[in-house]
């Protein structure tokens, strides 16, 4: 028998949000993942919310009281929004990778593409605060490198106010090809190396100066930490900023890096491929979960669970013909009964498709719901992507409510764990 005050499932953000308020409270935490989750190739940036009804939003903050009741951040508060976010900035500040922004200001971050994204909260390397002041950006490319086009970059911010600056061009050459395309994490782990920032440093030092920034793909190491940004610009003079990218991006990496040796050292019960089957509970209450691995079922018990296992993507959520379901406990899912209501048939509606709000209702204790408005289960509680009533492709809002849903999740489920 394996006991715990809190049980989280999922590895993702909001899971290892979760894990992370619940061992900071001083309780006894198992985190069941069977994957490292999406954050790991993600982009490593809170979007807290991007769009509210297809207009860009300046504040969150304000912004969250035009969305619909039934929003995850409407069922929570925007004080709890707030507290939330404050909780994940203190966790990142006390791991030595403290985040930019503010929940009242949304920042515009520039990408690969060479477009600008709506973001909240972003690591330091990634805030473009001042480059519009720039005497001259230098956008660097490496040799070999798949997916990463400065003359894009270049193209589209030179469209962009206040950003139409000076723009030059760059390839470097950092001897990685090896016959095979270069990613992102290639060059991440050779910048990770002295012999790996010498040679940067030396095709750059003679082209970029004080005043000038220099933009590059997610590079600047595997590790969450700012030690290989600060000495690369300290020792060419300038500023470095990283772009967003697609997945797979090495930020997201070191998010989670950060996530996991934080609850490491809280002392969470970190339990890898675990994957939990099924769950024993009865009288809207659970009693344990199920993994099964190796040919062999464990069960796992404890006061309270937080799902937190994602949406389609993450497989939190199943989609067969003409039904949508949760695989661990059976919960319902709201979504339309007739699957050729899931979509629209313009792929980029403006106004999103069904199945990107479908999920699972829950109440305001983050209890899920059944279809007649009913708690399903007293002591589980749900967090991240598996919500119903956004769209977090079409909001940008993904991130956010897996760190605020996390957060509440464990709080919520602290409060009814006897003892707390």
């Amino acid at each position: 028998m394996r006991e715990s005050d809190v049980i989280v499932i999922g590895g993702g953000l909001a899971g290892l949000m979760a894990a992370a308020t619940a061992a900071r409270q001083g309780k006894k935490v198992t985190l069941l993942t069977k994957g490292a989750g999406t954050l790991t190739v993600g982009s490593g940036v809170i979007d807290v919310l991007g769009y509210v009804n297809a207009t860009a939003v300046i504040s969150p903050y304000q912004s969250i009281t035009a969305l619909s009741a039934d929003h995850p951040y409407t069922i929570m508060g925007r004080e709890t929004v707030e507290q939330g976010l404050e909780s994940f900035l203190a966790i990142c500040r006390e791991e030595g990778y403290p985040f930019a922004g503010s929940l009242h200001q949304n920042i515009w971050l520039p990408t690969v593409a060479g477009t600008l994204k709506p973001s909240c909260l972003v690591p330091e390397t990634m805030n473009p605060l001042g480059m519009e002041c720039a005497a001259k950006v230098v956008v660097v490319g490496f040799r070999g490198l798949k997916d990463f086009y400065p003359q894009l970059v270049v193209k589209g911010l030179k469209q962009i106010a206040p950003y139409r600056g000076n723009y030059h061009i760059m390839e470097i050459d950092l001897q990685l090809t090896g016959g095979r395309d270069v990613t992102f994490l290639d060059i991440a782990r050779r910048l990770d190396t002295a012999e790996g920032r010498g040679s940067l440093v030396k095709h750059l030092s003679a082209h970029v100066g004080s005043g000038d920034w220099v933009l590059l793909p997610p590079v600047l190491g595997t590790e969450p930490d700012y030690n290989i940004w600060k000495q690369l610009e300290q020792e060419l003079g300038c500023r470095l900023v990283e772009l967003v990218a697609p997945p797979p991006a090495v930020t997201g990496s070191r998010l989670h890096k950060l996530f996991v040796r934080h609850l490491r050292r809280l002392g969470v019960n970190i339990v890898e491929n675990a994957f939990v089957r099924s769950a024993d509970y009865s009288k809207h209450h659970c009693r344990a979960v199920i993994t099964q691995g190796w040919g062999r079922e464990r069960e796992y018990f404890a006061d309270a669970f937080i799902l937190a296992t994602g949406g389609f993507l993450g497989g939190g959520l199943i989609a067969e013909p003409n039904r949508v379901y949760e695989p661990i406990f059976g919960l319902p899912v709201e979504i339309p009964a007739a699957w050729e209501m899931w979509s629209n048939r313009d792929l980029f509606d403006c106004t999103g498709h069904m199945f990107g709000r479908a999920g699972i209702r829950i109440n305001g204790q983050l209890r899920p719901l059944g279809p007649n408005g009913q708690v399903v289960l007293e002591n589980v509680y749900l967090a991240g992507k598996m919500l119903a009533g956004y769209d977090y492709c079409l909001e940008k809002s993904g991130n956010g409510v897996a760190v605020v849903s996390g957060y509440q999740a464990a709080i919520l489920a602290l409060a009814g764990v006897k003892g707390c």
